[in-house]
């Protein structure tokens, strides 16, 4: 076989590759986007835990004393900080997808390497939430641990990802990952 047919051979691999890739972000997010069942399931976690009352709800969910309370806020605060960077990352990541994919000749490299990035962030964000209920649960009693334990479960998604609330006063909305 010569070297223009590899070259029309491995051009049309990754024109197929790329089509797929498109179509499968795009139905990603308009399922996403319409599934009323992810409606119903964030306005059901929005009720579980107001954001700007997380010390209030683990303080008063796990029976904490105050010691117990100072430590938790120093785990809470290292995990906001760290969370929220990695938050920030993953928002601007995404962004920049779409708006690679929305220009007229998406670099397919570009946008790998962007897909790449985003699943590394996926993964120090779950490292920092193992951390948070590792730390957590450092500090707790037998008892507490399995609160905890049924705290984390309850706030598992259909997709398995621990939803937090989000800080600030966002009026107790709960964020997806």
């Amino acid at each position: 076989m010569n070297a223009t047919n590899k070259y029309r051979i491995l051009i049309w691999i990754i024109v197929i590759l790329v089509a797929t890739n498109l179509s499968t972000i795009g139905s990603f997010y308009y399922y996403r986007m319409n599934d009323p069942k992810t409606t119903d399931l964030k306005q059901e976690d929005q009720k579980a835990i107001p954001g700007e009352q997380r010390t209030r709800f683990f303080r008063d969910q796990l029976n904490l004393n105050a010691e117990q309370l100072d430590q938790f806020r120093d785990i809470n605060r290292t995990f906001n900080r760290t969370a929220r960077s990695i938050e920030m990352n993953l928002a601007q990541l995404r962004e920049d997808l779409i708006n690679e994919l929305g220009t007229p000749n998406p670099d397919s490299i570009r946008l790998d390497q962007m897909a790449i990035e985003v699943g590394n962030n996926h993964s120090k964000l779950k490292q920092v939430t193992t951390t948070f209920y590792l730390d957590m649960k450092k500090i707790c009693t037998a008892e507490q641990q399995t609160k905890l334990h049924e705290i984390f479960q309850s706030m598992l998604n259909k997709d398995n990802q621990v939803n937090l609330p989000q800080s600030g006063n966002q009026g107790g909305r709960w964020r997806n990952k």
